[in-house]
């Protein structure tokens, strides 16, 4: 395991001499041994080694689009289990804000929570929550050579089961409207967790968008209600976002937001909720809004079979702050047959392969660019459009991989290449229409993505 990094200075400052009694921006007590740990692993899509009978086309093609390590998922949650077990000190809860599998198939379900198993016997408590992958969807299948067969996936009914000691068997609360519940692991904090996801006990019908369900919200008011009333800290976990985590993300990639998620995020922030853990987008990314007094922050996790292969380690002082660090996963054994590639090196050839794919694809299906005048030599106007969609499909996937990583550093965004290759698309075709589409994902909102202090009473953050 690699540390990316480490907490801020001034934070160990605080816990070394304190800090002064009329403070809001006060860490109460010294002793770090009192403090409450935990981890969130998001998005770990797990794919049973048995549904990969032979590698083959019907798996490659399914592969085209995906950029994830699934081949090494199991390697993967192997090696998490790992690190949280050795960890010092070892952390009292593990999160997953969804997608623990990767098509909701019930023998990746069943493998995904003996790994958790684990983290349970050792004393370690686990709160899931379900991803738009994880239910009812019609991609469960079994790949052999040139062919795929479906298997047996599942339904909330049996999610619930399965992860009947990962925050179902002892919540205070239970929604009768969807997945939804409320655990108290740890006394006078609540954990509101929330299904967001869409499902319809159609087979053959998968969801990636999200939204709360209209009585569902009203549950959740509730809920945050009789918290208050009671003198409880809340946090939240789902797994869509709960607003923008950089510029236009409604207009580029609308079905990772929650539904109406303004109005969502406002109803949750004027209820009372302060902290929102979520998945889904596979990045490290922080997000606030803060207004009138009050404040709520979308804290994403990125996926650890997705480069950079990360998740968070958090600190909880107690009415007090939360303290955030992103490591990655990384094993240091993994080798590919006839190639020299690192564990890194691979996630981020398939990550970027992929993005190259999806971009290019979708730019040149989507906004059906033009040729405007005359071609350059060795070209013909049906050709124009593919060579530019790829040009800038590149471009994006290199965007949306800084946008992965956590505060994006521009000047990995190669801006005269950027440029030239939007100018020269400028000559020929109306490719220059996509250019912001690129530099939003640089824009990142604030705060700082990786390493961060948040001060539960004021909402200030450092």
């Amino acid at each position: 395991m690699r540390t990316l990094f480490v907490l801020p200075a001034i934070l160990l400052i605080l816990l070394a001499v304190g800090c002064k009694k009329k403070s809001d921006d006060c860490i109460k007590g010294t002793n770090v041994s009192k403090a409450y740990n935990i981890v969130v692993m998001s998005d770990n899509h797990y794919m049973d080694p048995s549904l990969l009978v032979k590698d083959g086309p019907a798996f490659q093609t399914y592969l085209i689009n995906n950029g994830k390590l699934l081949v090494a998922s199991d390697a993967i949650l192997r090696e998490f289990i790992g690190e949280v077990l050795n960890m010092n000190p070892r952390p009292n809860l593990v999160l997953i804000p969804g997608d623990l599998t990767k098509d909701g198939e019930l023998q990746s379900h069943l493998s995904v929570h003996l790994y958790l198993e684990q983290l349970i016997q050792a004393g370690i408590k686990v709160r899931v929550i379900d991803g738009n992958h994880d239910i009812y969807n019609p991609n469960a299948y079994v790949f052999d050579d040139s062919t795929k067969t479906r298997v047996p996936n599942i339904g909330p009914n049996m999610f619930r089961s399965i992860y009947s000691d990962c925050g179902y068997s002892d919540a205070i609360a239970a929604d009768p409207y969807s997945m939804s519940y409320v655990s108290e692991p740890t006394p006078n904090l609540w954990l509101l967790v929330i299904d967001a996801c869409k499902y319809d006990g159609s087979y053959d019908t998968a969801y990636t968008a999200g939204a709360i369900r209209p009585n569902t919200m009203t549950w959740i008011k509730a809920q945050l209600k009789e918290a208050s009333k009671r003198g409880k800290t809340v946090f939240g976990m789902m797994h869509h976002a709960i607003f923008q985590h950089f510029y236009d993300e409604e207009k580029l990639f609308k079905g990772f937001l929650v539904d109406n998620w303004r109005r969502e995020a406002d109803t949750l922030m004027n209820n009372g909720l302060k902290i929102m853990f979520t998945g889904h987008f596979h990045a490290s990314d922080i997000s606030d809004t803060i207004g009138d007094g009050k404040f709520l922050y979308d804290i994403n996790t990125g996926s650890i079979v997705v480069y950079p292969c990360s998740y968070r380690r958090i600190t909880y002082y107690k009415d007090s702050a939360l303290v955030i660090a992103t490591d990655t996963i990384k094993i240091p054994e993994f080798t590919l047959p006839k190639q020299d590639l690192t564990f890194s090196d691979y996630a981020r050839r398939l990550t970027k392969m992929a993005g190259d794919t999806m971009f290019t694809s979708g730019i040149y299906n989507t906004y059906n660019l033009k040729v405007l005048a005359s071609t350059p030599p060795g070209t013909t106007p049906d050709t124009i459009p593919k060579l530019y969609a790829w040009l800038i499909g590149q471009r994006m996937s290199v965007a949306l991989m800084g946008n992965m990583a956590g505060d994006e550093n521009e000047s990995y965004q190669e801006t005269t290449l950027v440029t030239n290759t939007y100018n020269q698309c400028g000559k020929w075709s109306d490719a220059t229409a996509l250019k912001p589409f690129t530099s939003s994902l640089w824009h990142d909102l604030p705060p700082p993505d990786n390493t961060l202090t948040i001060f539960l009473k004021s909402g200030k953050n450092q």
